[in-house]
């Protein structure tokens, strides 16, 4: 997570945790919790999204927060009637983007919507929802990540609320060095205030440019100089092949396995399976 926009979340968030089914065969849950749903743009084609969001039998985030009614007729009276979204199982809010086979890794994901902003102002209580919903309906998950929005909201909130830890992606400039710490006192104080606890993975450097500027270089040097051990070993590359992936609705390690931000998507993928003791 991180509260600065354009500094890969997504990325990050959607490479990693394809790596983390498609090569160390782990079943892994990615949650889009942005209204810009840029995740699930970047896993679906646009047609599967819109079946996906127009099949009435199909849910997203929205539905987990806010369940809606679903027109349908009771087939022995004949009568209309509706669909509770609350009681919806998981399949009908995942998509499953990547199948092995059994035990040969999974990745499914529940799509959001841009909608999903129409509950930014709902009473208070909505941000525990995900967490609720998570606990009862994706126990059979190894990993479940959730990619965040980059602002302080209630989708954020939810995020924290259900997850046991995260992982900060960080393009290595001043203002993101800055913002930091003012992210980490914003969510000990959030975290404190609801009674949890929630661990720092680390950081990850991303959107590194090459040859490294000046003012990157030295924005990574301060913050692994005081940092240590949060920093994780690879970096993340702004390249091309990553763009690219995206308009071809795959991981960089998928559509170029040469690519050099394929290395360093599995090497931060190993790393994170180290940290997380191997879940």
């Amino acid at each position: 997570m991180n509260m600065k926009g354009g500094v890969g979340k997504t990325t990050l968030s959607v490479n990693v945790a394809y790596a983390l089914a498609y090569f160390h065969k782990r079943k892994v849950l990615i949650v889009d919790g942005d209204p810009q749903f840029n995740a699930s743009q970047y896993l679906m084609s646009t047609k599967a999204y819109l079946q996906h969001i127009n099949d009435p039998k199909k849910g997203t985030l929205k539905e987990i927060f806010v369940p809606r009614k679903a027109a349908g007729v009771n087939t022995v009276t004949g009568l209309a009637k509706t669909v509770d979204k609350s009681k919806m199982s998981l399949n009908s809010c995942t998509c499953t983007i990547f199948d092995g086979g059994a035990g040969r890794g999974k990745l499914d994901l529940i799509p959001s919507t841009l909608s999903l902003i129409e509950i930014e102002t709902s009473k208070r209580g909505t941000e525990s929802k995900l967490k609720s919903y998570l606990k009862e309906k994706a126990t059979g998950y190894d990993y479940v990540i959730i990619d965040c929005p980059p602002t302080i909201s209630i989708f954020t909130q939810a995020a924290i609320l259900a997850s046991d830890k995260y992982l900060v992606p960080l393009k290595p400039d001043p203002l993101s060095v800055v913002g930091l710490p003012l992210l980490e006192r914003w969510l000990e104080e959030y975290t404190d205030d609801a009674g949890m606890k929630i661990e720092p993975v680390g950081l990850v450097f991303t959107l590194v440019r090459g040859p490294l500027p000046a003012a990157m270089r030295e924005a990574m040097e301060e913050v692994r100089a005081t940092r240590k051990d949060e920093v994780f070993r690879d970096i993340l590359s702004q390249a091309t092949d990553v763009a690219k992936s995206v308009a071809h609705h795959e991981p960089v390690f998928r559509y170029n396995r040469n690519a050099k931000a394929s290395a360093q998507i599995l090497g931060i993928t190993n790393e994170l399976v180290e940290r997380t003791a191997g879940v």
